[in-house]
């Protein structure tokens, strides 16, 4: 299976947005300033955002169609974005994914921007997540 990774230009983020919609996810691209999706045929099959915090990037909205999951496209998926970004990578995760996303290089964090802190404990309220982090180390508190 051929698998085309690469960023969509602001102008085409309705793409990923169709594809959320399409898989029944929750997920939008919201106010994420980069994308990535992954297609296969033309068809978007996985897709991933960036929002710019302090002085990196928050990720959300990793989604890969059942189709092509536990294939590595989520792997490539953050690898090809890591390649592409400069600084610290920031996600919210359930326990579950914590030995996924440390393969790929995240690690838990308890210290964050104080944007991403909030957010966080807000979220904690009613959902189980940890923080992790990719691309050094930088000091919030």
């Amino acid at each position: 299976m051929l698998l085309d990774i690469s960023p969509l230009t602001p102008i085409q983020f309705p793409l990923l947005d169709k594809f959320y919609r399409a898989q029944r996810s929750p997920m939008r691209i919201g106010r994420a300033e980069r994308a990535w999706v992954a297609r296969s045929g033309g068809e978007v099959v996985a897709g991933v955002c960036l929002t710019p915090v302090a002085h990196g990037y928050w990720l959300t909205g990793l989604l890969v169609a059942p189709a092509y999951r536990n294939g590595g496209l989520a792997t490539a998926l953050l690898g090809r974005l890591r390649a592409q970004v400069s600084g610290p990578i920031w996600l919210f995760c359930h326990p579950d994914l914590q030995e996924f996303y440390e393969r790929s290089g995240y690690r838990a964090c308890e210290q964050l921007p104080e944007a991403l802190a909030d957010r966080l404990a807000s979220y904690r309220r009613h959902k189980r997540l940890i923080a992790m982090v990719n691309g050094g180390a930088v000091a919030y508190g």
